[in-house]
């Protein structure tokens, strides 16, 4: 009678102790994936005492980084941040200046440039690029027509910048089929040889482009 209570606490243990190794197993697994994915459902579901101390971690980190911010800025200081040296608002009528450095926007041109699988063209993959260059790559075949929509959609990150290419003078020199280079995203695909003209006025377009960037 004895040894079997004694069994029977025994496995009473050992089920225990298996659960909180389940629980612990099950905890590790979620500190591994990371908060960062607690916006997802299964974490939601398995992690949930987990991704609550996510939550309360980043609330508390956000008070700490509000209380220990001295900046004093008002709104029109960020405005003035984002302003252009000849005073008008960067990235907008009257003269368009880019927002973001040069360095910047090419490193963004060039990694979509990338990831959609432009080929040698990615050589024209940056805003300072010389119309020469271009010439010379398409001139010789090293880059097709076929590969100017994804260039342009790269280059314009999908914004229409109608508005800065038509202040800049890019219709008025190479006329309405220019249109679809300001505006690549409603003008995928749609690109032919006859277009190419256009080529012309690439770097005001590549201006307006790079200034269309936040």
């Amino acid at each position: 009678m004895i040894m079997s209570l004694v069994n029977t606490f025994a496995g009473i243990y050992l089920v225990v102790i298996a659960l909180g190794c389940l629980r612990l197993s099950d905890a590790l697994k979620c500190e591994a994936v990371g908060c960062r994915y607690c916006v997802t459902r299964r974490m939601q579901a398995n992690c949930a005492s987990y991704c609550a101390k996510c939550n309360e971690q980043g609330s508390a980190a956000r008070i700490t980084s509000a209380a220990t911010d001295t900046s004093t800025n008002t709104p029109s200081d960020h405005e003035n941040i984002k302003r252009s040296p000849q005073g008008g608002k960067c990235g907008s009528p009257p003269d368009y200046k880019p927002c973001m450095p040069l360095s910047k926007a090419n490193e963004i041109f060039h990694d979509c440039c990338e990831n959609l699988n432009i080929g040698p063209c990615i050589r024209l993959c940056h805003y300072d690029v010389t119309l020469n260059k271009a010439k010379h790559m398409f001139d010789n075949g090293i880059c097709t027509v076929e590969m100017i929509p994804k260039y342009l959609y790269c280059a314009s990150q999908g914004k229409d910048n109608m508005q800065c290419c038509s202040k800049m003078g890019v219709f008025s020199a190479g006329g309405d089929r220019c249109r679809k280079f300001c505006d690549s995203a409603g003008n995928r695909n749609t690109i032919t040889t006859k277009d190419v003209s256009c080529a012309s006025q690439l770097t005001k377009i590549l201006t307006c482009h790079w200034s269309g960037l936040e």
